[in-house]
């Protein structure tokens, strides 16, 4: 899968994903990757999904979660940003430990999160 990602075999990620939402755990692993195209093919993934409406988004935010407690800054910002585009109001409690993030990236993505999900102006407060 992080092969698709890298070369960029999007739409073939997103019917595989959107047919077998058994898959969704695996977005954890792809988004910690240390490629840059894996992470970065993993992010136009999820919203790509994200897009279409698909009906598995729970799973996706569920997968994602558990990132926003990494020790690494970037993970732990790709998936607030990332939360954000799914835009499920159950990953609000794991994002609003990160408006007070030590890393200004993570504290920027987990606000426009926030501000996304309930719905408001990304970035005012």
């Amino acid at each position: 899968m992080a092969d698709f990602l890298e070369k960029g075999l999007l739409g073939n990620l997103v019917s595989l994903f959107t047919a077998d939402p058994s898959l969704y755990p695996l977005l954890r692993e792809l988004l910690g990757d240390e490629k840059i195209g894996v992470r970065l093919g993993t992010s136009a993934l999820v919203e790509s999904l994200a897009e279409e409406g698909a009906p598995h988004d729970a799973r996706a935010a569920k997968a994602l979660l558990p990132l926003l407690e990494s020790s690494r800054p970037v993970l732990r910002g790709d998936a607030a940003y990332l939360l954000g585009v799914i835009g499920r109001t159950e990953a609000l409690p794991g994002l609003r430990p990160l408006l007070d993030d030590d890393n200004e990236d993570v504290r920027e993505a987990a606000a426009e999160a926030v501000e996304r999900i309930e719905g408001g102006p990304a970035g005012g407060s």
